[in-house]
């Protein structure tokens, strides 16, 4: 039985989130949506981006050079490193996922207001997944923060997802079930939906199981870097339907 579940944001790691910046939000006109949080005593620090339709990006940064986020660019490189998922009690989700045999690691549910567990990228086709539960809005984080969410940029392009690959994208797309999401295709390709939710996943035949870029409609399709890390993918608004 799947748990229940909304998409909430996909996250790249990045060297420095304001180098980042200058592409994600100044070219390709997304809205902090509140900010910067610094876990110094976890080496990251992070920032999200909204743009026109909903979905969110976040920028991870290493401050730390022993932290998870500075292993995983000397590991990877600046690419795209995870998904999150909302839900509406976490330890209830993580007992589910382990009743349907996922590794579910790193569950921490002692925050008032924030509790998490990861899922290994070699079960989600190759992308960590982040489930969460938070108890609070991020109007509530930015109000506190006494910071104003950015409006995006009304004619800028709208963000749909991550593309990954897989060698079998239908057995993926079981894994994604039992995250609560709406799985829709077969092995020449599938795309994983929750209701309501501006955020989805592609997922493509390939090789290797991995990330491949972010989707955005009318976007110019450009490749990761050093700095920005993910790789563009353009989507016609027809396409993205």
């Amino acid at each position: 039985m799947p748990i229940a579940s909304v998409s909430d944001h996909v996250a790249v790691a990045v060297p420095a989130i304001d180098d980042a910046a200058t592409y994600w939000r100044d070219r390709l006109g997304g809205g902090w949506v509140g900010p910067r949080f610094a876990a110094d005593e976890a080496g990251f620090a992070t920032r999200q981006l909204r743009y026109p339709g909903g979905a969110k990006l976040e920028l991870l940064e290493p401050v730390a050079p022993d932290g998870f986020a500075a292993r995983f660019l000397d590991r990877f490189g600046a690419r795209i490193h995870h998904v999150t998922l909302k839900v509406p009690a976490l330890l209830a989700a993580v007992e589910r996922l382990r009743e349907e045999g996922l590794d579910v690691i790193d569950v921490f549910a002692e925050g008032e207001v924030w509790h998490e567990a990861f899922l290994r990228p070699s079960q989600v086709g190759g992308l960590i997944v982040q489930v969460a539960w938070a108890g609070r809005s991020d109007d509530e984080w930015a109000a506190l923060a006494g910071v104003d969410p950015e409006v995006p940029s009304p004619d800028g392009p709208r963000l749909l997802g991550p593309t990954l690959q897989h060698p079998a994208p239908r057995s993926a797309g079981e894994v994604w079930r039992r995250l609560g999401a709406e799985v829709e295709g077969d092995d020449d390709g599938i795309r994983v939906r929750w209701a309501d939710a501006p955020l989805d996943v592609v997922v493509v035949p390939g090789p290797q199981a991995g990330p491949l870029g972010l989707r955005f409609t009318d976007a110019e399709a450009r490749p990761g870097d050093a700095v920005v890390g993910a790789r563009t993918l353009a989507v016609t608004r027809a396409g993205a339907e």
